[in-house]
């Protein structure tokens, strides 16, 4: 796979599950000379503990079976969430995780909640491996920092820390069918008492050109209790740092109400 990628990467797409590049091909968005099928290759599917702490998860890992493993809705919960509401189950069953990130579109449900877990990409080519902060992995709108020959093999996650708990929140038009308007994931980690926040990490969907985790309002919430007057605050800052735009979903004054 790694020396096709080599020989054909600047003409070439991945086929994964198809749910986005067949109807992009279908109204000639793209047109590549090459289309390289990845389902046979076993070594890009299933999830896997690391010895480390945290599991890594393969790229061809489809959303159904990323949202029914044990692993992820004990553990990682927050990706369970954002995982249940992609699609319908006909479209999890091909979709797949590598996919759902390697596409790099802003309104993508599974960035933000990664993100926020501290997940980190691993891409590959005939030079070799490298691992990449899942932040830095979207310079810009539908742009990766993946090489014409690199592949996105999978996704690393660390492990839990304790007393800690993350949600994924969005709006859309529709159940689970469309595509989110708002999209926001939080995770954070409290100290013993349940009371202050000791790390908190937000990211956002379909509110800028990229998945955007938002530093400044994490900041502010850092080392304070979790009281109204303080996540209306946090709140205002999120919308300082988000830069939604108008579409015909909706208005950037709406998503910034959302």
């Amino acid at each position: 796979l790694c020396d096709l990628l080599a020989a054909h990467g600047s003409r070439a797409e991945l086929l994964a599950g198809g749910t986005d590049l067949l109807l992009q091909m279908r109204r000639r968005e793209t047109t590549p000379a090459y289309v390289i099928g990845l389902k046979g290759v076993a070594e890009l599917s299933g999830l896997r503990k690391l010895d480390g702490g945290g599991i890594a998860v393969g790229a061809m890992t489809t959303l159904h079976a990323f949202l029914t493993s044990p692993v992820v809705r004990g553990t990682y919960g927050v990706l369970a969430e954002a995982a249940a509401g992609i699609g319908g189950p006909e479209l999890r069953n091909v979709a797949t995780v590598g996919g759902n990130i390697a596409g790099a579109l802003p309104c993508a449900d599974l960035p933000p909640a990664l993100m926020t877990l501290g997940a980190k990409v691993r891409l590959a080519s005939s030079a070799g491996e490298r691992i990449v902060p899942l932040e830095d992995f979207f310079p810009s709108f539908g742009v990766t920092a993946a090489r014409p020959d690199e592949l996105l093999t999978g996704v690393q996650l660390p492990s839990v820390p304790s007393f800690s708990g993350g949600v994924y929140l969005k709006f859309h038009d529709r159940q689970s069918m469309d595509m989110t308007t708002v999209g926001v994931s939080a995770f954070v980690t409290l100290d013993e008492d349940s009371r202050v926040f000791r790390d908190v990490k937000i990211a956002l969907a379909s509110s800028a050109p990229v998945p955007l985790r938002v530093r400044k309002a994490e900041a502010l919430l850092r080392g304070c209790t979790c009281a109204e007057d303080v996540l209306e605050e946090a709140a205002r800052a999120v919308c300082e740092e988000a830069t939604p735009r108008s579409s015909w979903r909706a208005t950037r004054d709406y998503r910034f109400a959302l």
